[in-house]
């Protein structure tokens, strides 16, 4: 169980990240089933980046699929305030395969960035380069990564660099934009985060995504 965590404002009390208060996740895991059945969570999956933090001990590890690009997605269920991981375990009580879950949860993501296409990016510039932030009501703005022609409907055909810090942070910058400066945006703002994203920069060019520079794919995988 991970609470979802946002950027907060650089106000007077400085809070960088927003969560979930404990009474509110108390309340989404009372309005739950004990049993965890699929008919009550399935339209709740999606596949969601393992954080580069240490899962706390005796945490199962999720069930995982590796993309095409060779980073590594779990299965996770959107409970509201927070992101519960699904294990092995709770996948073998609903009797479906690792395949046909993940299947649900990418087509519920689908439709929830479809829902959203109206969302404006926030714009603003770190030092003299210009970004793009997007956030999901959802929760969600890193599974756009998972979503190639979605990337392409938004961006357009320009090409960009994109990285996501956190699972509901992307962040677009030119193409030509300091490799350096944007790893350090994206390292800057995971560490903030306890569920902090270890991914690569990404390169959006003619549709396409790309890991930039060809490798560095990030330890993304689940550790205790």
């Amino acid at each position: 169980m991970q609470r979802k965590h946002r950027p907060g404002s650089r106000g007077a009390d400085e809070r960088l990240l927003v969560s979930a208060s404990p009474e509110e996740l108390r309340r989404a895991l009372d309005a739950l089933s004990p049993e965890l059945p699929w008919a009550e969570l399935r339209d709740a999956l999606r596949p969601v980046f393992v954080r580069r933090r240490p899962l706390p001990p005796g945490i199962e590890r999720p069930v995982t699929l590796t993309t095409p690009l060779g980073l590594q997605v779990a299965l996770g269920a959107d409970i509201g305030p927070a992101v519960m991981y699904v294990s092995p375990g709770m996948l073998e009580t609903w009797s479906i395969s690792a395949d046909a879950a993940f299947d649900q949860a990418m087509a519920n993501l689908r439709a929830a960035m479809a829902a959203e296409r109206d969302a404006e990016l926030e714009y603003g510039t770190i030092g003299d380069v210009p970004t793009w932030w997007y956030q999901s009501r959802g929760g969600l703005a890193s599974g756009l990564l998972l979503i190639e022609d979605e990337l392409h409907r938004r961006y357009g055909a320009e090409p960009r660099l994109l990285v996501a810090p956190m699972r509901n942070l992307l962040i677009a910058a030119p193409f030509d934009a300091d490799r350096a400066l944007m790893s350090w945006i994206r390292d800057d703002i995971a560490f903030e985060d306890p569920n902090g994203l270890d991914l690569p920069l990404f390169a959006l060019v003619d549709g396409r995504l790309s890991i930039e520079g060809g490798g560095g794919v990030g330890r993304g995988v689940p550790v205790h």
